[in-house]
């Protein structure tokens, strides 16, 4: 197995064959491969295209006696031509790493035992050929009457990147030998492989005693950024207050009335805390340098913590502190368990009563102070390419609204506001309040603790040490300083120009096509939750083949991509108006009447229930629809459906792996579900794959029997050297056909809401300390 998550593009060619290989290392012990072959001549049929899905599950790992183990399948969905299926062991020796294997179809031609499986099982014996292109084959597999044994090994030479190949083949080519394209005198294969840049890797071999090949091989990592350098917006040092001013903000915060002690200092993530007892506990935590566990009994408060040489003292002080919070706590008991005296000492708690701050000259001084900090915040984050929503700094607590167009992540962005607080912020202010705006939309409260994250950036520590200091929050449904931001700042206007590429994969007569366009996306939002939304296009350079007609038993609303794009090259892909809110904390909703995309207009909204700090998500939508012209201008045809599907989201705990399913109605009239899975890496790079099963029969569905591809999200921040959310996303079916079709974007908000969720911004934490 390759390390962990390493992605391989292969292009290989040998006579009379050039094969295409995306290869994916999606679990530790789960490699998968997409195949796509050209050949010659085979079977009779002279250029032949072939796609093919194989799979390698790792059933031992190699450790100091044993090998490594491992079973696969090639061509699970496919044609057969490849189809075979091996149980391989590999050991490694010094320089030398030797594999040894069983093969059943294609590798069972030559080196020949009996059928293993046949000796308990008799029907092993038989293999038939495969059926329906695009089924699963389950009966054949590990089926035929002879098992093949082969070998091969790799010495690491002395040369760095240089290794030699020898492998002994049990694949005779029988297909290709029967068309003449190849020819095999010998079953032993010889070859080298050099890899350079890391990244890159070539072989040359002399194969079978005939013939020459060579590959050439791309590989990447997406756990972690391509690019060793990153240029961006620079940022001010870590701002660490002096202790006075410390201890001063920490005072103004709880309230004028507390009276300050020499005793151990606290800081609290707000002033108000939830009466849930394990927040409570988890906010008290984060406070002192001497405290190890709290826990709330009744009103009882217990503290566990090392004992100062004045415990009544140092309790007091803890009383005073806890008195400014709204949590009903009458007496405080302190004892160090960890010691062996056992000593608790108790002390009342005495709520602290409301004072105001009467109007001084000291008090317009400190209005100029914060109109001073409030020009350079808005001028600093405007520097790190952000934009300021709204703003408000009160005495101890600033709200920031943020608006990130530039950075990936939402972290990110965050930290680097918080950065430029702790510089540019009053000293009183301890509480950060950095709240992330979508389409007008308040989706994430990053609550941080100012003197928190001083200690952090002294010490040079992470998220981890910070606790509860950090809280990522659902911001509330409405701000009174946000709403007054807007009131003025609305329509607004946006634009893109830029180039567009559309790609047709693995069509019989042209393997490759692509369209080549000129792209002009405007936006209008008329209101915070209101936005006019269009796209236009323009085409430059297309090779698709526009002459084949479709030959779909079904009703066409995908197979006619072709008129679409003969008599629509230059045309309106989209003009929509769209409404979204959040309904509640974590309900948000999308409304969408227009041109929705290129093939269907109509009208439908979805709504989205992602709980915060949940793994599951549900979502359901609905579309009236109606089938768009080929010129892709304001005409409709005469079909229309009604189309919707209620979705379930699961992020799982292993590996970044996310799942979905989406049953309901599809365009072509047919119901059933949708199965995805991917793997997203902390740098955004997602791999996946789906399958979608309705009532459409195998036989009517056509050629691939059902609907499936590859999931591929690729964030151009991965690979370029600067941020960027922009991104290169490729859904690779093997065909496009009718069957099992959904409306583009149907389930938007997932997306939408995937940067500002519980899941993503929880695993970038240390984002925000060191961004």
């Amino acid at each position: 197995m390759d390390p962990d998550g390493t992605i391989f593009f292969t292009v290989g060619a040998v006579q009379g064959a050039q094969r295409f290989n995306f290869s994916f290392q999606a679990l530790p012990w789960l490699q998968a491969s997409f195949r796509y072959s050209h050949l010659a001549s085979i079977g009779g049929i002279k250029n032949e295209f072939d796609r093919s899905f194989g799979i390698k599950v790792r059933l031992v790992q190699e450790s100091s006696l044993m090998p490594d183990i491992s079973l696969g399948i090639r061509d699970i969905l496919g044609t057969g031509i490849y189809s075979s299926e091996y149980l391989t062991a590999t050991k490694q020796f010094s320089t030398v790493e030797f594999t040894a294997g069983l093969g059943w179809g294609r590798l069972s031609d030559d080196a020949t035992i009996p059928n293993v499986f046949a000796v308990v099982f008799p029907s092993f014996k038989d293999r038939r050929p495969f059926g329906a292109t695009g089924a699963v084959n389950f009966g054949e597999f590990f089926h035929g009457p002879d098992t093949g044994v082969f070998a091969g090994a790799i010495w690491h030479t002395p040369i760095d990147n240089l290794n030699v190949l020898a492998e002994f083949s049990t694949d005779k080519y029988r297909g290709e030998q029967g068309a003449g394209t190849i020819k095999i005198r010998s079953p032993v294969n010889l070859g080298l492989s050099y890899r350079f840049f890391d990244s890159a890797a070539v072989s040359l071999g002399w194969l079978y005693g005939t013939t020459y090949g060579a590959t050439f091989t791309l590989s990447a990592d997406p756990t972690i950024p391509l690019s060793v350098q990153r240029l961006a917006p620079e940022l001010p040092p870590p701002n660490i207050r002096s202790p006075q001013q410390q201890v001063a903000s920490l005072t103004e915060l709880l309230g004028k009335n507390v009276r300050t002690t020499s005793g151990p200092w606290v800081t609290l993530p707000s002033a108000t805390i939830d009466r849930d007892n394990s927040t409570i506990s988890s906010a008290l935590m984060s406070i002192g340098l001497h405290v190890r566990d709290v826990e709330l009994a009744g009103r009882t408060l217990l503290v566990n913590a090392d004992l100062a040489s004045a415990p009544k003292s140092q309790c007091d002080g803890y009383a005073r502190l806890v008195a400014n919070l709204e949590v009903r706590v009458d007496t405080i008991a302190l004892s160090d368990l960890d010691g062996a005296s056992g000593q608790v000492t108790f002390c009342n708690v005495v709520q602290a009563s409301e004072t105001s701050q009467a109007a001084s000259p000291a008090g317009n001084a400190e209005i100029d102070e914060t109109s001073d900090a409030e020009m350079k915040i808005r001028r600093d984050v405007a520097a790190q390419s952000i934009r300021i929503e709204a703003l408000a700094i009160q005495q101890s607590v600033i709200w920031l609204f943020m608006n990130n167009y530039h950075y990936r992540s939402e972290d990110e962005a965050a930290g680097r506001i918080a950065r430029i607080l702790m510089a540019d912020a009053p000293s009183t202010v301890e509480i950060m309040h950095i709240v992330s705006v979508k389409n007008g939309i308040p989706m994430r409260d990053f609550q941080i603790s100012r003197n928190a994250l001083e200690r952090s950036a002294t010490v040079e520590g992470g998220s981890a040490e910070l606790g509860n200091s950090i809280a990522l929050l659902a911001p509330p449904l409405s701000n009174p300083v946000l709403d007054r931001a807007f009131e003025d700042s609305y329509p607004r206007f946006s634009w893109n120009l830029g180039p567009g590429l559309r790609e047709g994969l693995f069509d019989p007569d042209q393997p490759l096509e692509v369209q080549i366009y000129a792209s002009l996306e405007a936006a209008m939002q008329l209101t915070p939750n209101i936005t006019l939304d269009a796209r236009l296009e323009a085409n430059i350079y297309n090779n698709f083949n526009l002459s084949r007609p479709s030959n779909s038993l079904l009703p066409h609303v995908r197979s006619d991509i072709i008129s679409y794009l003969r008599d629509g090259s230059d045309g309106v892909t989209k003009l929509d108006f769209v409404y979204r809110t959040r309904l509640a904390r974590d309900v948000t909703f999308e409304a969408r009447a227009g041109y929705l995309e290129q093939m269907f207009a109509g009208a439908g909204a979805q709504a989205l229930w992602r709980p915060d700090g949940g793994r599951i998500a549900l979502g359901v939508d609905v579309y009236q629809v109606w089938q768009r012209d080929f010129d892709e201008l304001y005409g409709l045809q005469k079909y229309h459906i009604l189309t919707g599907h209620v979705s379930v989201y699961y992020n799982s705990p292993w590996y970044g792996l996310n799942f979905a399913v989406h049953g309901g109605r599809y365009l072509a009239g047919d119901y059933g579900a949708t199965f995805e899975v991917t793997r997203r890496f902390s740098t955004g790079v997602e791999i996946g794959a789906f399958a979608t099963f309705t009532n459409v029969p195998f036989s009517k569905f056509g050629e691939g029997s059902f609907d499936k591809g590859l999931i591929i999200h690729i964030p151009l921040e991965w690979s370029l050297p600067f941020p960027s959310q922009s991104s290169i996303d490729f859904l690779l079916r093997s065909l496009t056909r009718d069957g099992g079709q959904r409306l583009d974007s149907d389930d938007s908000l997932i997306k939408e809401t995937d940067s500002t969720s519980f899941a993503e911004d929880s695993s970038h934490l240390d984002d925000i300390v060191s961004p």
